[in-house]
């Protein structure tokens, strides 16, 4: 995945930022400024109402902006926009980023939350859920794994353009949060997750300490559990059904007595998909066991079973995706924070809360 370059203030020279232009041609957008005038009322509040406000603030910017301007502050260039940013420092743009979180997150909470790991695979659902991650203010280090390029069919539940057709869906999600958050790290697996790379997506440098799961191969599945259960690190599996939303948690970090899918798929079924023994026809059976037949709707059943008739995938929504995104980020916050989210299956369907 290309990143953005980031030129940090005090670590460049009008050189380097001259070159760089000349080189890309970029577009140089400057909100420093701005920023500065942000940060100071965030940081004095109960100026914004008196007439000390307007000199105070002039005083401040004044300072700030003292001496060479070019060199002062950060620059981020994006090379698949050739957009120059001119900015605040990383620890500046995230005060400004979460200042509106308080005081729902306190400002420990906060830190906790940024230095709180999460791995993502699937970027369907999954890249809604990132970037719900990115907007809170969690997760300096995310773990993304994809290997699908974006569609436009995709784009009734994915954040993308008419423009990003034909590419991954990582490096669309990934630009996305760059142009969010530049100084995020993100560690991409664009074959998506795997047997091969499983520990280098639950652990590695940045271990993880939870993990989404919202894949449709049930191997794959399967394996990501056992690694999960390995490493006890929690898993969450969200499935949007029409206007509902399952919400699976297995909490392997804190139950030991925790099966794959909270025991809906017997061991003896497990071996079978493992080894290759079941049938396309039985692993379809299983994954309804899994989601659960009273859990369907009549229309969503009929649909799926449209699949490759008149359908060319299950159907899915956006309003459905961005309440699942919103659960998602919520239930990364309790488990971060240490409050007590145990294993289970809960269901949110829409209409229970529309009085009828």
């Amino acid at each position: 995945m290309v990143k953005p370059t980031i030129f940090r203030e005090g670590n460049y020279s009008h050189t380097d930022l001259v070159a760089l232009n000349t080189n890309a041609n970029c577009r140089i957008i400057d909100i420093r400024e701005k920023q500065l005038e942000e940060l100071y009322k965030i940081q004095n509040p109960s100026t914004l109402l008196t007439p000390n406000f307007i000199p105070s603030l002039a005083k401040f910017l004044s300072q700030k902006l003292e001496g060479d301007r070019e060199l002062l502050g950060d620059w981020v260039f994006f090379p698949w926009s050739e957009v120059l940013l001119h900015t605040v420092s990383e620890s500046e743009n995230y005060l400004l980023r979460t200042n509106r979180n308080r005081d729902i997150i306190t400002q420990e909470e906060q830190e906790k939350l940024y230095d709180f790991t999460i791995s993502i695979a699937g970027l369907s659902v999954g890249g809604n859920i990132a970037t719900a991650i990115a907007y809170n203010g969690f997760s300096k280090n995310l773990k993304l794994a994809d290997f699908d390029l974006l569609e436009t069919t995709n784009l009734n539940r994915i954040r993308g353009k008419l423009t990003d057709i034909g590419k991954p869906k990582l490096e669309v999600i990934g630009q996305q949060l760059y142009e969010l958050d530049p100084y995020i790290n993100i560690t991409s697996f664009s074959g998506g997750v795997n047997e091969g790379n499983l520990q280098d997506f639950l652990g590695g440098k940045y271990t993880t300490k939870l993990v989404f799961e919202i894949i449709d191969d049930l191997r794959t599945k399967i394996l990501l559990r056992f690694e999960a259960k390995k490493l006890r690190i929690p898993l969450i599996m969200l499935t949007s059904i029409g206007d509902s939303v399952l919400i699976d948690v297995e909490r392997y970090d804190t139950d030991r007595s925790t099966t794959p899918f909270n025991g809906l798929v017997e061991e003896k079924e497990i071996e079978d998909i493992l080894s290759g023994k079941a049938t396309k026809s039985e692993e379809n059976k299983y994954v309804i066991k899994i989601v659960g037949m009273e859990n369907i709707s009549k229309e969503v059943l009929d649909s799926v079973k449209e699949i490759g008739v008149s359908l060319v995938g299950r159907p899915q929504v956006m309003s459905t995706i961005t309440v699942e995104a919103g659960i998602a980020v919520y239930l990364a916050r309790m488990i971060a924070l240490g409050q007590p989210i145990p294993s289970g299956r809960s269901r949110v369907k829409f209409e229970d809360f529309v009085k009828k």
